[in-house]
Parts: C-alpha cells; sequence; structure tokens
C-alpha cells in the first residue's frame, strides 16, 4: 500500500519465529530466554483460566445445594428459586463471588484470545497446552 509504514502492517498470516510482539510494544520478545518466559506464561494464563472456570462451577453448584443438603434446581416450574433470590434467601456474598470469578474467567479468556491472533504458532500452541493441562488437573467431574 502506498504511503503506509511497512511496520504497521501486520501479520494477517500464522508464523512461526521466536522474535515478536506479545500482546504490547514495549514487550519485544527478543531472545530465547525471553521466548521460553512468555511460553511459560501463555501456558500459566491457560491453567489459571481453567482454574477459575472449575472453581466458579464449584461455587455454583454450592449454591445450588440447600442448607439441609438437597440439590435445588436452577429451573423451577413455580419460580420458588428465583422468589428467593430476590427475597434473600440466596447468599448475596456468594453470588457476588461468582459474578468476581465470571468477570475473571472472560479476562483470562480473552487475554488468550489476544495472544492467539497474534498469529504465533508456539503462542497457539502454548494456549491450547495451557488450557489442556488446566482442564486435566482441575477439571474432574466439571459439567462443562
Amino acid at each position: 500500500m502506498a504511503g503506509v509504514d511497512d511496520h504497521l502492517i501486520e501479520r494477517m498470516y500464522f508464523y512461526t519465529s521466536k522474535k515478536g510482539t506479545l500482546l504490547f510494544k514495549s514487550w519485544e520478545i527478543d531472545s530465547d530466554m525471553e521466548f521460553w518466559f512468555a511460553i511459560g506464561g501463555i501456558i500459566l494464563i491457560g491453567l489459571l483460566y481453567e482454574m477459575v472456570k472449575s472453581f466458579r462451577s464449584c461455587l455454583i453448584v454450592e449454591a445450588r445445594r440447600g442448607t439441609d443438603g438437597e440439590n435445588k434446581p436452577i429451573l423451577d416450574p413455580d419460580h420458588r428459586r428465583l422468589r428467593e433470590y430476590f427475597d434473600g434467601g440466596v447468599d448475596c456474598l456468594q453470588h457476588f463471588l461468582c459474578t468476581l470469578f465470571y468477570a475473571l474467567e472472560w479476562t483470562l479468556f480473552f487475554l488468550l484470545i489476544l495472544v492467539v491472533i497474534g498469529y504465533n504458532v508456539w503462542n497457539l500452541v502454548a494456549a491450547l497446552t495451557g488450557v489442556t493441562l488446566g482442564y486435566l488437573v482441575f477439571g474432574r467431574g466439571r459439567s462443562t
């Protein structure tokens, strides 16, 4: 394109270089050590994502459980659960924690997506490795 600096045109294809930029212009990866730290960090973000997702799932299961240990259905035909929620019968702190973990889960997810759309194959493999290992470690017994 005429008049456009070459450094402003981003790659729109997958590449396998160990050098590049990770998320921010100031996060340049120039050496092998920086590359391996970046890969380790991406794997760690994937692990954290699955850990938060599993923990939030456990909180939701606990929120469904009644004080007598009986499971409460989320969707009940007479909307007793919904009325109980608005009347203060559901622990607000537990719902607030679920909301915080939901926001953290999505933040980590979008961070991984931003890493992957840099089109570096090594970053893609690291992200997939992180979420796969995270599911292996933390996903046991999770319904979704």
